[in-house]
């Protein structure tokens, strides 16, 4: 790994906050009144356009300062739309670092379609990638057929993704990281020479996520063959070590792109996981007015993925790349993070649709807010339901994981914007009923939960923590208040 990236051995030395600070370490000198200099890091535009030049540079190829400019603007007009939270420009800086230039420009284009979460593409990008795709319909979106000697380096991509024209292209396998590479050879198309397209498209394919085998063979060992048929197909004069070493460099950034799943701490982890959230879920972008019932769906489908991903196919691997020891310490991090999260998650869902059983006995969905509270504006102070809960304890009669415990209590790494860190209600669930409970209730947890679904849900708890809750919740609701009252009466003992 460290030949290409070079220095990842220093790097493992550091810490997960250190390794931020160090990639962000893109500078310039400012000059204070008064005498002496302090460092300022670059806007991302300035940053952008240095970076690609230097990489164009080290490629023995140049651009005008007008097309590195469009470039960069692309970018980031892309990675900051509206719907990004997590694939934004600071992504791309991160997973670039330590690169080569091949792996830097793929990281810099690798995540500028998102067509889900954008909605589409942009006028911008529609002008970039016209003619290559067309929406049936139904919605779907299809390869148009492409004349191979009109645009030779579009062709190749195809090749090298394995994409046929008229195919329906899936935006779990691929639509995404296509189009981005098909965005970037029309970028760079008339700058850098075919072979270097090739690998760039290779390093973008390869960060297709959660791929297992297929008839024994690896996503990483069928691109090798592609990559190697758009060798001959091409003419691109890449012998076998580069094309080996073109599929380890993509694999290689493809780790980096997934890196989060293989960090020490799993606060950090869910923070990122939170941070997807609202890119799959358009609902969550509203952030004080999200829906008890958007927030309960959002977090059933990220559960139910969380819950089948297999830790085996989050890192791939290639010829060695990663070093066996690498690959297993990577993939049971990934193991680990992925049950703790699970559990998290499995806690979070139960209290969200303790709330959404709670609005239907009541009056219907509602806003979360209705029923927890506002999520606190720049350090503005509301009441909360945790103002109103017993304060969460771990009692001897439950049995619980103690690191998810203190996740739900004391919060993930940071806040989001559409929910606070701390977890205050899950918290509370779970210490009450520990892991036998929440196995237990999680057969109830069905959605949408419907007025019999609410009941056979509060009927699954001990009949104080709906009560609790209730009282806690009308507190709060005050045009449920009543209504919540006399739940917590019916539950009283």
């Amino acid at each position: 790994e460290s030949a290409i990236r070079g220095d990842s051995g220093q790097q493992k030395l550091l810490d997960h906050a250190s390794k931020i600070l160090q990639r962000s370490a893109a500078v310039v000198m400012f000059t204070v009144p008064g005498g002496g200099e302090v460092q300022v890091p670059l806007g991302r535009i300035p940053r952008l356009v240095t970076e690609m030049k230097k990489c164009l540079s080290s490629l023995g190829a140049s651009a005008a300062d007008e097309e590195l400019e469009a470039w960069a603007c692309h970018v980031v007009e892309s990675m900051s739309a509206p719907s990004r939270s997590f694939h934004i420009v600071q992504h791309a800086f991160d997973i670039s670092a330590g690169a080569d230039s091949i792996g830097t420009l793929a990281a810099f284009f690798h995540d500028i379609i998102y067509y889900s979460a954008d909605g589409g593409l942009s006028p911008a990008q529609e002008q970039v990638l016209k003619g290559i795709i067309t929406e049936d319909g139904e919605g779907n979106v299809v390869l148009n057929e492409i004349d191979a000697e009109f645009d030779e380096p579009l062709s190749m991509t195809m090749e090298i993704f394995g994409f046929k024209a008229r195919q329906v292209l899936n935006p779990f396998r691929g639509l995404n990281e296509f189009l981005s590479a098909a965005f970037a050879v029309r970028c760079l198309g008339h700058t850098l020479k075919l072979h270097q397209l090739a690998q760039i498209v290779t390093c973008i394919e390869a960060t297709i996520p959660f791929r297992g085998k297929e008839n024994g063979k690896s996503a990483e060992e069928f691109l090798f063959e592609r990559l190697k048929r758009a060798n001959t197909s091409y003419e691109l004069n890449l012998s076998e070590e580069d094309l080996s070493m073109g599929v380890k460099r993509a694999v290689n950034l493809a780790n980096h792109d997934v890196e989060n799943f293989s960090t020490s701490d799993p606060s950090y982890f869910l923070s990122n996981t939170w941070d997807l959230l609202p890119e799959s879920h358009a609902s969550l972008r509203h952030t004080q007015g999200v829906k008890i019932s958007d927030y309960a769906l959002a977090l059933k489908k990220t559960t139910d993925f969380l819950a089948t991903l297999d830790p085996g196919v989050v890192f791939p691997s290639f010829r060695g790349e990663p070093r066996e020891e690498v690959l297993f310490e990577k993939t049971e991090l990934a193991r680990k993070n992925l049950s703790i999260s699970l559990k998290y998650m499995h806690c979070k869902l139960l209290a969200i649709c303790v709330l959404a059983a709670l609005a239907e006995e009541t009056g219907g969905d509602a806003p979360v807010a209705v029923c927890i509270g506002d999520i606190p504006q720049n350090d503005s102070v509301s009441q909360s339901i945790e103002n109103y809960l017993p304060a969460p304890k771990v009692y001897h009669s439950a049995i619980v994981d103690e690191k998810v415990f203190d996740l739900l209590k004391n919060g993930r790494g940071r806040e989001s914007t559409f929910d606070t860190k701390y977890s205050p209600l899950a918290a509370y669930l779970y210490s009450l009923i520990g892991d036998e409970g929440l196995n237990r209730s999680l057969e109830y947890l069905v959605l949408p939960i419907g007025q019999e679904g609410a009941k056979k849900l509060l009927a699954s708890l001990p009949r104080s923590v709906v009560r609790d809750i209730s009282l806690a919740c009308a507190e709060i609701s005050v045009t449920r208040a009543r209504k919540l009252r006399r739940i917590a009466e019916k539950y009283s003992d």
